[in-house]
């Protein structure tokens, strides 16, 4: 790894793209950014593996598209609904694209002022890179004196040395579910924040207030883990008003400052989640979970993207810690290597380890060049460390092939006995997207096979007040970091997007999972939040274990946009699962529809 440090020194003469505000998954944004990704050659380097996509980066892409000189020289042809999306992006991200390169295109550029991509064509100027040159807004008769001036955000500043953005954040759903006598619903409100100072310093802020009634197999996962899916503290809540209007109350909150310290150093600090991988889950980091404090570092060097996270954990629920005392703390680090050789091609090397301590930092961690397993062993041993393999490659345009490999521990010789040890705990995903199928445009299939062994992500060392629960288990407010299922399961999964026209969306999602549940005070590898002393067996271990159970899953969910990121849904879903043990069987027939302002499609499906 120190050698690898030594040549990034090397080769770092190359500028590479600043930090900035990330686009929200889910959102049409994120969605736009992930095809294009796959449809288009971009020269300049950005890693779709990092999944907190920044927005200069999309903004850069869509300027990239919008010039005529790039789309001649990559022979591209743009559709309809891709120069629709190109200026949607362009307006989501205002901030980047004031620059009188872009806002008049005839603009007279000097030659000291183009950048030329590989192919030596120029498609974009130093301006929009650095933002040096700002240009006034396209304003719009503004609602009530200062409210949309431009149709994306609901209220903005800009000047030479500041960014501004506030929008609003709206999430009112209602539906009902055959065999379910209370009402499912959602009542989200809140308020987003974004800026830039200096060009070099950028924040986000998001508040958001709720109220919640869910589906049957998410009320069981919340009586059994003390803990909403993606969220913290939380408190039952019952309409006062409306009969069988029931659920919970609950708070969540995102934030985060980032420096660029050079041109190819970002440091952040906030709290927030993160996501590695290309897949719709990863086997090594996932937004799925509740947010957690952290301190991130960014390297982006000539081909090479190097990414450190230093993160503050709980190894409990805020449910099982009542009164005022302060919630027990646990501790996780991760580094991610990825490199792209060529615009098609992107490896990565992860590891992270969680520390097996209570309420104390270990700073050996804090060594940005090393290998944890080596720390871990100077330490003898008593941490979880995971290291992992991703890989993704993009073919002729159309199709994206990716795939992740984690492995916690193993031992080789156990591996090929074929005794099913227990401590071969490694997880394996293979993925495909195929973009405009059958010739469709908008079309776009993904289809994704994960398989985790038991055991994997869980460690032993319990916390001395909750015995049956370990400190160094990957996982954060008794929710995994990784695959929001756990381990001990397979799982193929198919999805489908499609947008017949600029305002129509259609995502359809098919889930097939076998996995084994864990029953009453047996562990059998599922649960990963059970110390693994607790174990069944050492030997003859198996996908599937304990309580075998089955699970199909459909949903369908359409959507109109009337206003930039104002979205009317209906979502349908069908899900079941059949386990061996028939009390824990849940059907799931669920109907509903809402309203959706300046936020993603959010699909709990575990």
């Amino acid at each position: 790894m120190r050698h690898i440090l030594l040549l990034f020194m090397l080769l770092g003469t190359t500028c590479l793209w600043a930090q900035s505000p990330y686009v929200l998954p889910g959102t049409l944004t994120d969605e736009i950014a992930d095809r294009w990704e796959i449809l288009y050659d971009f020269d300049h380097q950005v890693f779709s593996t990092q999944r907190n996509r920044a927005r200069k980066d999309i903004n850069l892409m869509a300027q990239s598209l919008k010039s005529e000189s790039f789309r001649v020289s990559k022979s591209i042809n743009i559709s309809n609904l891709d120069d629709f999306d190109i200026n949607y992006i362009l307006d989501d991200n205002i901030e980047f694209n004031l620059d009188p390169s872009f806002s008049n295109p005839q603009a007279s550029v000097t030659e000291s002022e183009k950048v030329y991509d590989s192919t030596g064509v120029f498609y974009y100027t130093k301006a929009s890179q650095d933002q040096v040159n700002k240009t006034e807004l396209k304003k719009r008769k503004p609602v009530l004196k200062y409210f949309y001036e431009t149709k994306a955000n609901f209220f903005e500043i800009h000047n030479e040395n500041f960014d501004f953005i506030v929008n609003p954040i709206l999430n009112l759903r209602y539906g009902n579910a055959i065999d379910d006598a209370n009402i499912i619903f959602q009542n989200t409100r809140g308020v987003e924040m974004r800026g830039l100072i200096d060009k070099n310093i950028y924040f986000y802020t998001s508040l958001l207030e709720n109220q919640r009634g869910f589906n049957n197999y998410i009320n069981t996962r919340i009586v059994r883990d003390k803990t909403i899916p993606g969220q913290g503290f939380y408190k039952e809540f019952n309409s006062a008003v409306i009969d069988n209007l029931k659920g919970y109350d609950y708070l969540n909150a995102q934030a985060y400052v980032g420096i660029n310290a050079t041109k190819s150093v970002a440091i952040e600090f906030g709290h927030g989640n993160h996501f590695i991988g290309n897949g719709v889950r990863s086997l090594f980091l996932s937004n799925d979970g509740h947010n957690y404090f952290y301190l991130k570092f960014n390297t982006r060097i000539w081909k090479f993207h190097y990414q450190n996270i230093f993160a503050e954990i709980a190894p409990i629920a805020s449910a099982q810690n009542p009164g005022d005392v302060l919630l027990p703390k646990k501790y996780m680090a991760n580094h991610y290597l990825s490199f792209r050789p060529t615009k098609n091609l992107e490896f990565g090397i992860f590891e992270a380890v969680v520390f097996s301590r209570e309420n104390r930092f270990e700073f050996q961690y804090l060594n940005p060049v090393i290998l944890y397993r080596t720390v871990e062993q100077f330490l003898d041993s008593p941490d979880n460390a995971l290291i992992g393999l991703n890989g993704k490659w993009n073919i002729k345009n159309r199709v994206q092939l990716y795939g992740q490999l984690i492995l916690d521990e193993f031992k080789l010789s156990e591996l090929t006995s074929g005794n099913g040890w227990w401590a071969n705990k490694y997880g394996i995903q293979f993925g495909g997207k195929y973009i405009n199928l059958f010739g469709i445009d908008h079309l776009d299939a993904q289809v994704e096979y994960n398989i985790v062994r038991p055991y994997t992500y869980a460690h032993s060392r319990s916390l001395a007040s909750f015995p049956e629960q370990s400190t160094a288990s990957y996982s954060h407010h008794n929710q995994p970091l990784a695959h929001p299922l756990g381990s001990n399961f397979k799982e193929l999964l198919f999805n489908f997007r499609y947008r017949p026209t600029k305002k129509i969306f259609v995502n359809a999602r098919i889930i097939n999972t076998s996995y084994g549940q864990d029953p009453d005070g047996l562990n059998y590898g599922n649960n990963i939040l059970l110390d693994t002393g607790s174990r069944v067996n050492d030997q003859g271990n198996f996908i599937g274990q304990g309580i075998s159970t089955t699970m199909q899953s459909l949903s369908l969910d359409v959507s109109y946009q009337f206003a930039h990121n104002y979205f009317i849904d209906l979502n349908f879903l069908y899900r079941n699962a059949d386990a061996d043990l028939d009390a824990l069987d849940i059907e799931t027939k669920y109907v509903g529809g809402g309203l959706r302002v300046n936020l993603g499609q959010v699909r709990l499906d575990y």
